[in-house]
């Protein structure tokens, strides 16, 4: 059954994430994107690195370079980043172009299901709209397959930072911090999360908390994770949409620029 966006913003309310079910086309947007990365996380490290930028914030990125909590305890997957649809930030992107096509699609079906539902809970919570965030968002898949350790997490307990994390899990590990305690969750194959960050608790006056999760090590042979992190747009004042009566509204652009897991990214260059 297709998830509407009202039902997918009540889920948000009432169990702080949504499921939501995949749409026009949607589940094969993303077995084509799972496809490329599949054959791109096959290749040499070596060979990958030449996908990388100089700072390895752009592109590939190898294990060891991403955290969750510490660097001293780097997470256990390399991963490749597309922000918005800057291409031209990737080195020797055209020799990818099955693979960033792929993701620029899978992009554009996540954008809308953002906008729906993040507008869809604006509006609920005094009929607000959502803040444009296209621009200011970047696709990450992590690759699992180069993990071998006997750590009892791959990732550690974060929450993402965002306004929204969208992801999708090709097998188990995931698990959601709900009631003080950690719930397994696992997507199906036409299946996507929509985890809220801290950046979507403020404008939500903490309606909506920030999720906490963390990635099991179930000692798998593959495992990928696509993730649409979402960040509203800061040129205009962003106001959260539920405050307490009778207080002056807060422009939440520079906590929202403070925030060190906000972006995880530098600032990008201008074309």
């Amino acid at each position: 059954m297709l998830t509407t966006a009202t039902q997918a913003a009540n889920d948000l309310l009432r169990d702080g994430y949504a499921r939501i079910t995949l749409r026009d086309g949607g589940e094969r947007l993303l077995h084509r994107v799972l496809g490329e990365s599949r054959q791109f996380f096959g290749r040499p490290v070596g060979e990958k690195e030449r996908y990388a930028a100089a700072d390895f914030n752009f592109g590939y990125r190898p294990m060891g370079r991403e955290f969750s909590v510490s660097a001293e305890r780097p997470d256990l997957n390399d991963c490749f980043t597309l922000w918005h649809d800057r291409l031209d930030l990737i080195p020797n992107s055209a020799e990818i172009a099955g693979l960033t096509k792929a993701l620029l699609a899978w992009r554009a079906c996540l954008s809308a299901i953002v906008a729906d539902t993040v507008g869809e809970v604006a509006a609920q919570l005094g009929g607000h709209k959502a803040p444009p965030f296209e621009a200011a968002s970047y696709l990450q898949f992590n690759n699992y397959a180069v993990a071998d350790s006997d750590r009892d997490l791959l990732q550690d307990k974060h929450e993402d930072g965002h306004l929204v994390t969208v992801i999708h899990t090709t097998a188990p590990g995931l698990e959601l911090w709900l009631n003080g305690e950690a719930c397994p969750m696992h997507t199906e194959t036409d299946e996507v999360l929509l985890m809220p960050g801290s950046v979507f608790a403020d404008l939500t006056g903490g309606r909506i908390p920030a999720l906490y999760h963390q990635v099991r090590n179930l000692h798998l042979t593959n495992r990928t994770a696509l993730m649409y992190f979402v960040n509203p747009e800061l040129a205009e004042p962003i106001y959260a949409w539920a405050t307490e009566p009778d207080t002056t509204p807060i422009d939440l652009r520079e906590k929202i620029r403070s925030n060190p897991s906000m972006f995880g990214l530098p600032d990008v260059p201008a074309l």
